[in-house]
């Protein structure tokens, strides 16, 4: 018996092993490209593991610290070296061992100029040049202020060149000048000039002396019996010393400078007046000689009942009061001088005489008004809720705490005022700010440090910046809590570091764009990519100059996109020219640069080289569509089959 089979029969085997090929394949692709892509982050996660060394940032933090702070000593040794030489005051500088080291102009017109190399201020010489003794030099190598009193001073005496006899008067400021550890570096000495103030004196003590005796001599009557001669003889002599006088007096009022002279009579008409009034008043002496008002004229309109008081005042109680002060204001210029008057009474030809030394003190009026300024800021800053702000007294004990200051550093007033500073900050010397109070208190320089404070006390740890300025009783400090923006820049730190080492990876392209879409940084990986259009270097370019129109458009509008958005995006693209069958796949992560403020400042582009998986999924898409067309083929002859079959059948 013949068994008959069907076409439809014989071709289900041919089909069956065709379906078990593709499925094969289709899985061994699948497998091997999802271990490719496992793969991956953990070789990512891996490189930023290794990109991190702690131990070489702590070095390089320290390294950095190190270098701000010889910078810093670098510049205030400068800065202290020009204002010794700037000074109008007598400065000079020695070493602990007395050497000396420095010295400026005023120092030399003061004390004359010194041969090299120098005379040492341990030496007698140099003591008697700086007013000292050597019990006052020991207080000073032990760090404290000495102040010697007024000391005539003549350079010839001690084997220096000079004129002789001319001598001059000053008095000493010896301060020490520590170092951070208290320890003395130099010696300086401070020479205040007294020789014209010393001059003055003595010439009004002189003057005074004669006027009072010379009335008292007319009045005496000859004794009897004396000769008439000599009585002539005296009243010559007398007369010839009251001429002196006189001539000594005027030639002391004629070179006045820096300062005016005026005498008036009882009935307050001027007798006689210095040049330099017009210094002050802008007028001439002579025209004030002959019109008397013209003095009072120019005084200023608030202080005019001040001098009416205490000229009328002087003449009835014959002296003058210890603080008179008023103000002159300049007829040409406008200008506003501020002047202090000794007054002294005295008696010539049986009449009194009052003598006015006015001194300008314009200058340290102006210091005084800028000093109670800056108290009424400082009483202002120390009720003010938004400025941190304590002030210490030389002993360290806080004496104000603003509300600032309780916001800043979350320690109330309360806890603070009446302590010393190391009863509330325990470890403020291990911390690093204890030297710095230190120096202000010290050296009276203002003082800036940042730095972080922990004493087990979580509540009271931070980063603090501190600005420490001295005055006349203490300290006064601005505090700011900064550990938000130290937060800030160890994690910008962190995240330059993982650029660093994404950086330094092979296989890994990464770049950066500012807001202008301009290159500002490509590792070699990221040259690679770019093709040769890149060049040398890619600072500056856009991506219009390195591909064709298409793939630049493509690169813009995305990176438009995450500046706009400030969100991530995904592009996988072929590099350098898409329309290349050789050309290189990429997948570029865009992410957004973000600054120190939170805004977007460019982007970020970390790229991967995924030439292969692209090329497997178009090998796959080929077979695909190869099986595809195979089995619709398959199926036409089928369906050819089976018509075939049912022609048979009828």
């Amino acid at each position: 018996m013949t068994v008959r089979t069907s076409p439809l029969s014989r071709l289900l085997p041919i089909v069956y092993l065709v379906a078990l090929v593709v499925v094969g394949v289709a899985a061994r692709g699948r497998d091997r490209i999802a271990g490719k892509l496992a793969l991956m982050p953990l070789g990512f996660a891996a490189m930023l593991a290794r990109g991190r060394d702690p131990r070489r940032e702590a070095e390089e933090q320290a390294s950095f610290q190190e270098a701000e702070r010889t910078r810093a000593e670098r510049r205030a040794s400068t800065t202290f070296d020009s204002f010794t030489d700037s000074s109008p005051v007598s400065i000079e500088l020695f070493s602990p061992e007395g050497t000396p080291l420095r010295s400026n102009k005023a120092a030399e017109r003061l004390l004359g100029k010194v041969p090299p190399p120098g005379i040492p201020l341990f030496d007698e010489r140099g003591l008697k040049r700086a007013g000292l003794l050597e019990p006052q030099l020991r207080r000073v190598l032990a760090g404290t202020r000495v102040e010697t009193p007024p000391t005539w001073y003549d350079p010839t005496e001690i084997g220096l060149p000079g004129i002789p006899g001319r001598k001059v008067c000053f008095r000493a400021t010896v301060f020490p000048i520590l170092d951070n550890e208290g320890a003395v570096t130099r010696i300086a000495v401070m020479h205040e000039d007294l020789t014209e103030l010393k001059k003055l004196e003595q010439e009004l003590k002189e003057n005074a002396g004669r006027f009072a005796a010379a009335p008292a001599a007319y009045a005496e009557e000859p004794p009897p019996g004396a000769d008439a001669r000599d009585i002539e003889f005296q009243r010559r002599k007398l007369e010839t010393a009251l001429r002196e006088s006189e001539e000594r007096y005027r030639s002391l009022v004629e070179s006045a400078r820096g300062y005016a002279i005026a005498r008036f009579s009882e009935d307050s008409h001027i007798l006689a007046v210095s040049p330099a009034v017009e210094e002050f008043w802008g007028i001439k002496r002579d025209t004030i000689v002959v019109d008397n008002p013209a003095f009072f004229s120019r005084i200023h309109p608030e202080d005019i009942e001040l001098v009416k008081t205490v000229e009328a005042s002087a003449r009835k109680t014959g002296s003058y009061p210890d603080v008179y002060q008023f103000r002159v204001i300049h007829m040409t210029t406008s200008a506003v001088h501020w002047l202090a008057v000794h007054g002294s009474v005295s008696t010539y030809g049986g009449k009194r005489v009052f003598d006015l030394l006015l001194v300008d003190i314009t200058e340290s009026r102006k210091v005084e008004d800028e000093l109670h300024e800056r108290q009424r800021n400082i009483n202002a800053m120390l009720t003010s809720t938004d400025d941190g702000v304590f002030t210490m007294d030389k002993e360290w004990i806080i004496r104000d705490w603003s509300p600032g200051a309780e916001k800043e550093t979350r320690v109330a007033a309360s806890e603070a005022v009446g302590k010393r500073l190391w009863e509330v900050y325990p470890d403020i010397e291990k911390s690093g700010f204890g030297p710095v109070y230190r120096k202000a208190l010290l050296d009276r320089v203002p003082q800036y440090h940042e730095g972080f404070y922990q004493d087990g006390r979580e509540k009271y740890a931070g980063w603090f910046a501190i600005s420490v300025y001295p005055h006349e009783a203490g300290v006064l400090t601005l505090i700011r809590n900064v550990s938000q923006r130290k937060r800030a820049e160890l994690a910008w730190r962190d995240a330059d570091a993982k650029l660093k080492a994404m950086l330094e990876t092979p296989g890994t392209a990464v770049t950066i764009k500012d807001h202008s879409l301009r290159y500002t940084l490509a590792n070699p990986a990221a040259m690679r990519m770019m093709g040769p259009n890149a060049g040398d270097s890619i600072v500056g370019k856009t991506d219009l100059e390195l591909y064709n129109s298409k793939v630049s458009a493509l690169i813009t509008s995305h990176d438009r996109q995450v500046m706009e958005r400030g969100q991530p995006v995904e592009l996988e693209i072929a590099l350098p020219d898409g329309a290349n069958a050789n050309a290189t796949w990429y997948h570029i992560s865009k992410q957004p640069l973000h600054g120190p403020t939170g805004t977007v400042i460019g982007v970020l582009d970390v790229a991967y080289e995924i030439t292969g998986r692209v090329r497997a999924q178009q090998e796959l898409l080929r077979r695909r569509e190869y099986m595809e067309r195979l089995l619709s083929e398959q199926s036409q002859s089928l369906r050819k089959a089976q018509e075939e079959l049912s022609r048979w059948a009828r």
